[in-house]
């Protein structure tokens, strides 16, 4: 589901991934949008304006905040989706502050005025001349305890060894993401032509898996696809709505072939030396496909588990074939060694959330997992922790 990656991991992939770009001190340019504002306690930090790119992220300009100001430039007045970051970010925190804002202006957008406190600045900030952005804002404000609460649940969920607790759990879930999905089908049917409205898709998706996607929903994907791509016509937007659609619908005939499992898609990547690594060569044994990154930190946190899980049942036929969506190959390795990662099965195309893998299996969000047969069929997702340890004692003893 593309459109949703690219939604969920903008922050990551701009602030952690960013490539290409100078970083010159800001100069006008007539030919852009003036971003300036006021921030207090952010003397002498650096403001970097990132720019989201489909093969990509580029650095579009950079300043350092003097006086409490600071003024950068985008280099067009088309729609773009733009991260600014204050500060250095720091990573090695359980739980860093948010000093990033998103914007997503367009050509109707004046120049953007913002306002607020440093650090922490994305958590506390007023912003005028770009109604998009205003919008993105407000959604944010609106959905984030929720989603906090959905993640959590999705923690216990994934570790809960009782079904009926299980179940209690996604209908909880459920029930959270269906108010969070009326919030956003009101705004689409408004301003379907917003980039508001392209964000908002995320809320359409089941909190797990795709086997409850009510397929009505397609209207509202549809009605974005043609609204933006009437809007925007040279944005890549709408198509990537268009693959996301025709993903989701091939995935959902799948899962209507196959009501008992499905058989895993074939994937052929190279491992870190370069030779191809085949899915379906591990046939006969229990696998675990496990979709995870170096950057990603919730797998990082994971990965102990499926460590231990591995070291336990890997003499009665399970392993695990990991998935890397990285582009960063020394990072991908070295947090492969880090992590003890022992098992053999390591591969990656190093195209990050472009990983043709990912897209075949329809992953979303990482950690993801997928637990096959011997005869490589799917048999359960989303498995970590004490799930996944239960259904390997279920199958191998």
């Amino acid at each position: 589901m593309k459109a949703l990656r690219y939604i969920l991991t903008i922050f990551v992939l701009a602030v952690f991934t960013a490539c290409g770009g100078g970083e010159e001190e800001s100069a006008s340019n007539p030919d852009g949008i003036k971003i300036s504002g006021e921030v207090t306690g952010a003397n002498n930090q650096k403001v970097i304006l990132y720019m989201f790119e489909k093969d990509g992220n580029k650095i579009v300009d950079s300043t350092t905040v003097k006086d409490n100001q600071f003024e950068l430039w985008t280099d067009t007045k088309e729609f773009r989706e733009y991260i600014l970051e204050f500060g250095q970010s720091n990573r090695s925190v359980s739980k860093p502050v948010n000093n990033y804002i998103y914007l997503i202006p367009d050509e109707n957008s004046s120049n953007i005025e913002i306002t607020g406190s440093f650090p922490g600045i994305g958590d506390n900030y007023t912003l005028k001349g770009d109604q998009n952005s205003i919008d993105f804002k407000e959604y944010q404000e609106f959905v984030r305890p929720y989603h906090d609460q959905i993640q959590e649940m999705v923690k216990i969920y994934s570790n809960e060894t009782d079904t009926n607790k299980a179940k209690v759990q996604l209908a909880q879930m459920d029930s959270i993401k269906a108010y969070c999905r009326n919030y956003a089908i009101d705004y689409i049917n408004q301003k379907p032509g917003s980039p508001a409205s392209w964000v908002m898709l995320k809320e359409l998706y089941p909190p797990v898996g795709l086997d409850n996607f009510d397929t009505t929903y397609f209207e509202y994907f549809e009605k974005v696809r043609d609204a933006m791509s009437e809007k925007y016509p040279y944005s890549y937007a709408s198509s990537i709505i268009d693959a996301d659609i025709n993903s989701v619908k091939v995935q959902l005939e799948e899962l209507s072939k196959n009501p008992d499992g499905d058989l895993a898609p074939e994937i052929v990547m190279n491992d870190p030396d370069g030779n191809p690594l085949a899915l379906s060569s591990l046939r006969g044994k229990i696998v675990l496909i496990d979709f995870w990154a170096s950057w990603c930190a919730p797998c990082r946190k994971e990965n102990p588990n499926v460590v231990k899980t591995y070291e336990e049942y890997k003499d009665k036929g399970f392993t695990v074939y990991s998935v890397s969506l990285d582009q960063d190959k020394n990072a991908w390795v070295k947090a492969i060694e880090n992590d003890n990662l022992v098992w053999p099965n390591h591969v990656s195309d190093l195209k990050g959330w472009e990983n043709e893998a990912a897209q075949a299996y329809g992953v979303n969000s990482i950690p993801a997992t997928f637990l096959l047969d011997r005869n490589g069929k799917i048999i359960d997702s989303n498995l970590r922790g004490g799930r996944l340890e239960q259904r390997l004692q279920e199958i191998l003893g």
